[in-house]
Formats: structure tokens, C-alpha cells, sequence
């Protein structure tokens, strides 16, 4: 039959979709000189405290690793299975409180996010005053699980205007190096004070981007619309909408505000009657089963694309090439971070300009070109000890920073929204932080045993997986740039059609229609 076949399912749902261009009616509705503008700067402050007090947590343990008082306070090298399990213990933290994320479609965006702030200021505190070993691995593991409540992500993803979700989301990514720019800044400084507190301060100081979070959520940044109209509070939804998405702000019969709830009720039209915080049930029905592979596959390429080698494990992959004076790796950190922060911001400005496959496979194949560069200059920098082969590493190395930051960062807090629908988002949400912190449970202790053991060599390993998850995401991952967060539904859970191919086409069509 003609109307049941595949090929006509996919005609009449392209055909639906791209009758409404949602993402042009965001952009007539919301003037960039406008309090509206103010407001979404104001929830930008918010949200981008919980990102830079992450960032600044990396750049905190990739940082005092080259202070020697905090090796001989803790009796362990700077690198090996006790800094391995010093690191691994924050993504174990991640993995176990990533299933409590699900609570936000109880507590709501806000309340998780609280929570979990609150959880990393008293893990700082533990850390930064702990007396010995236990105590600091009890403090990393409590700030990994307070860590993975944080659903700023998924909040931006659902609070911000269609027409700016990629530049804010991109924006709100970077703020990470910033908190983790203003930290490396500070150790340098740090590393001159004798004694414990060079390295406790920096720890300590971990709780104030937190706190300012808890200071300010619950009276600068608003609900999820999606959140209150899960919970049947849809006039709250229209005035949220109507105040952060259009100009006039005041105005809940806007033209926006109409589209807009209606995506978010079709959206939830097959939302299953269960919703407990603790029924994954939903991820293995057929619309779902799709998803969270290419969730799975995301998750694990976050992790293990290499940069972890760069981030918190500068330090002993720059002994590697003979650079060993703390100073000079605290400065190395400090350039590294600058590059990444600065070609995040930019890389913020391009990714609603390209499709998300085209800079996922930029981002692969410039990663397996510098790895590979930097492997060649490491082994003759070991075979010669030639300064000029260990300058073509470090070289490679910020290369490196500024092509995943342009072309990768900025889609770790957009491809995973994008590809949830509303009833599985804070769940899946939370799976994305479970299998995330899994992987980088794995990839933290990994590189620090293997660095040890094998030295420069370990660039081949990610050389040889960045080759596979290029591959991989060729054939699996769909094209999400320039669809609305429920339109993803159409892609996944159209009958007889390949997601790939489906979101392929929908680009097609609406760029024919225009």
C-alpha cells in the first residue's frame, strides 16, 4: 500500500515539518537591543558558573600535579595508578550520581541543579581540607556525583530562543575554560607559596562558582517551558516563553509562544503514562532503542577522543619530551587552556553555519592527522632528544586544542539534547552522564598506567579509536542542525526509515524550500 510504505511516511513528515520554520519566526520575534536579551545574558551568568566551576576543577587537578608539595603531603608520582584512581574517582562519582539527574522531572532543571551545586561545595571543602589520602579520594568522588546533577545542558538546550540555541549553547560551553583560564592563571601564582596552602586554595576555591549558582538559580533563571508543561502548568509555560523568547516579553499570545507549546504537547502526545524518576522502561522501545546508541557512541567519543591527555595529564605527557620544571608545565597548562577557551568562543559563532556531522568528521579527521604528527616528533624526540622535535609536539598539541574546540566542544551540550526527545531528556540526560563517566572512568586510569608504562605510544591508541568513531559516525550519526528539539522525533520514530538518511532529507527539504 502506497500510504503505508516507508517512502510516503517520510514525504508526509517532511512535508509537516517544514511548514513551520520555527527557527525564522524566533528570529522576527526577539530583537538582539532588548531586556529580553538582558534576561537570557542574566540566565547565561547562571548557567555558565556551573560550567567554569568544572573547568575549573580540570585545570585545579591537572594543575597541582606539578606541585611537589602535594605529591610528598599524599606520598604518590604524577602519575600511576594512585594519581589514575585520584582522577577516576570523579567519573565514578559521575557514574553513580548520573541516575539521580532523572529527579529533574520531579524536582525540575532548577532543583537538581541546585542539589548538585550544593553537593560540590561541601566536596570542596573536603577536599581542600583533607588531612590524608581517603578523605581527598572521598571529596573527588562526592564532586563527580554532585557534578552529574547538574543539568545546565539540558536546561540551556530547553530555555533558549531556536533562532540562538547553537551560539548560547556553544557560549555556555565555553564558559568552562574560563573558570579553568582564571584558575591556571592562579597556580602560577600559587606554586610560588611554601608549604600546603599553595595547593589547598586552589581546591578550596572550587566551591565559589557553585555557590554562586545556589545564590542566584531560583531568582535569575526560570523553569523549563518543557518541565512546566510536563507537569500541566501551561500558562506558566506560555509567560516563561512569551518573557525570554520574544521582545515585547509580556505578551503570551505571541504568535512564538503558540508554535512553540504546541511542539512541546505534540512532543509529549506519546509521552508514556509512567513517568517515575526510576523507569528506564523507555529506552528500550523501538523510537528510543536508536537514540540512545548514538547516545552511547557520543558519550564514549567525548571521552576517548584523546584530549584527556592534554587536560589532566599535561603534565607527565610533557615529561615525555623533557620538560619537567613545574613552572614551564604550569605555563604550558596555562597556553593550552587560553587556546581552547578562545577557539571555543569561535567555535560558538560557527556551529549553526555547518552541520553537526560535518564538524563531527572535521573534528576526527584533524585529530588523527595532529596525534599522529605527534607521535612522529615524540619518537625522535626519545631517539634524539631534539629540542626542536619536542617544540613540534607541543606545537601539535595546541593545534590539537584549537581544532577540538572550534570544530568539537561546542556540540558536547547540543548533539545530546538535540537527540533526546522531551520524555526521555532528563533520563537520558542521565544516561549520557552514566556512560560519559564510565568512559572517562576508564580513560583517566587508563592514561595514567599507560603514560607510565608506554610513555609517548599512548597517541597510537587514540589514533587507532578516533579511526573506528569515524567510521561509526558516518553510517549512525543523524544530522541535527537546523531542527527544532521535537522535531528529532520525526527523525527517530518515523516507521521503515533510516535516521541517518531521514535527517538528510529534511535538511534537503527545507533547504529546497528556501
Amino acid at each position: 500500500d502506497l500510504k503505508t510504505s516507508p517512502d510516503h511516511i517520510e514525504e508526509v513528515v517532511i512535508a509537516r515539518l517544514t511548514e513551520e520554520d520555527v527557527f525564522a519566526l524566533s528570529q522576527e520575534s526577539l530583537r538582539f537591543k532588548s531586556w529580553t536579551s538582558f534576561r537570557l545574558a542574566l540566565i547565561m551568568f547562571v548557567m555558565g558558573c556551573n560550567q567554569a566551576g568544572y573547568g575549573i576543577d580540570w585545570a585545579v587537578i591537572g594543575g597541582i600535579n606539578a606541585y611537589p608539595a602535594w605529591h610528598e603531603y599524599f606520598g604518590f608520582g604524577t602519575s600511576g595508578a594512585t594519581f589514575g584512581t585520584i582522577n577516576a574517582l570523579m567519573t565514578i562519582g559521575t557514574v553513580c550520581g548520573a541516575p539521580f539527574l532523572a529527579l529533574s522531572d520531579v524536582i525540575g532543571r532548577r532543583g537538581i541543579n541546585f542539589l548538585g551545586n550544593a553537593i560540590v561545595i561541601a566536596s570542596a571543602l573536603l577536599q581542600g581540607l583533607a588531612v590524608n589520602l581517603p578523605m581527598f579520594m572521598a571529596g573527588r568522588f562526592f564532586l563527580g556525583f554532585g557534578s552529574a546533577l547538574m543539568s545546565a545542558p539540558q536546561y540551556m538546550g530547553e530555555v533558549t530562543p531556536a533562532h540562538l540555541r547553537g551560539l548560547l549553547v556553544g557560549l555556555f560551553g565555553a564558559c568552562f575554560q574560563i573558570g579553568s583560564l582564571g584558575m591556571s592563571g592562579a597556580l602560577l601564582g600559587f606554586n610560588s607559596m611554601k608549604g600546603n596552602w599553595g595547593w589547598r586554595i586552589p581546591l578550596l576555591l572550587e566551591a565559589v562558582f557553585p555557590a554562586i549558582v545556589c545564590s542566584t538559580i531560583y531568582f535569575i533563571a526560570p523553569e523549563s517551558p518543557r518541565y512546566l508543561i510536563m507537569k500541566g502548568k501551561k500558562e506558566q509555560a506560555k509567560k516563561m516563553i512569551a518573557r525570554y523568547h520574544t521582545t515585547e516579553g509580556n505578551n503570551p499570545d505571541h504568535p512564538l509562544v503558540g508554535v512553540v507549546v504546541r511542539q512541546i504537547e505534540e512532543s509529549l502526545a506519546n509521552t508514556p503514562k509512567n513517568r517515575e524518576a526510576w523507569d528506564f522502561r523507555a529506552f528500550f522501545k523501538r523510537g528510543a532503542r536508536y537514540r540512545v546508541l548514538v547516545l552511547v557512541l557520543y558519550s564514549i567519543f567525548q571521552q576517548w577522543n584523546g584530549g584527556g591527555i592534554i587536560g589532566q595529564y599535561l603534565v607527565p605527557a610533557l615529561q615525555t619530551i623533557g620538560i619537567d620544571d613545574p613552572m614551564q608545565q604550569l605555563g604550558f597548562n596555562f597556553g593550552s587552556i587560553a587556546v581552547y577557551f578562545v577557539f571555543t568562543v569561535a567555535g560558538s559563532f560557527i556551529i549553526d553555519k555547518f552541520k553537526r556531522r560535518t564538524l563531527i568528521f572535521a573534528g576526527l579527521v584533524t585529530f588523527i592527522i595532529l596525534q599522529t604528527c605527534a607521535t612522529i616528533t615524540s619518537w625522535q624526540y626519545n631517539l634524539h632528544e631534539s629540542n626542536t622535535q619536542a617544540a613540534l609536539t607541543v606545537v601539535w598539541i595546541f593545534i590539537f586544542q584549537a581544532c577540538s574546540a572550534t570544530l568539537i566542544a561546542t556540540m558536547h551540550n547540543l548533539y545530546p539534547v538535540e537527540l533526546l526527545s522531551l520524555h526521555l531528556r532528563a533520563k537520558g540526560m542521565a544516561l549520557y552522564n552514566l556512560v560519559q563517566g564510565a568512559a572517562g572512568t576508564v580513560n583517566n586510569y587508563g592514561i595514567s598506567v599507560g603514560i607510565n608504562k608506554i610513555g609517548y605510544k599512548i597517541w597510537v591508541v587514540y589514533i587507532g579509536y578516533n579511526c573506528i568513531q569515524l567510521v561509526l559516525s558516518y553510517f549512525v550519526f543523524p544530522e541535527t542542525h537546523g531542527l527544532t528539539l521535537e522535531e528529532m522525533d520525526a527523525v527517530f520514530e518515523t516507521p521503515g526509515v533510516r535516521p541517518v538518511k531521514m535527517s538528510l532529507d529534511i535538511q534537503k527539504a527545507k533547504k529546497e524550500k528556501a
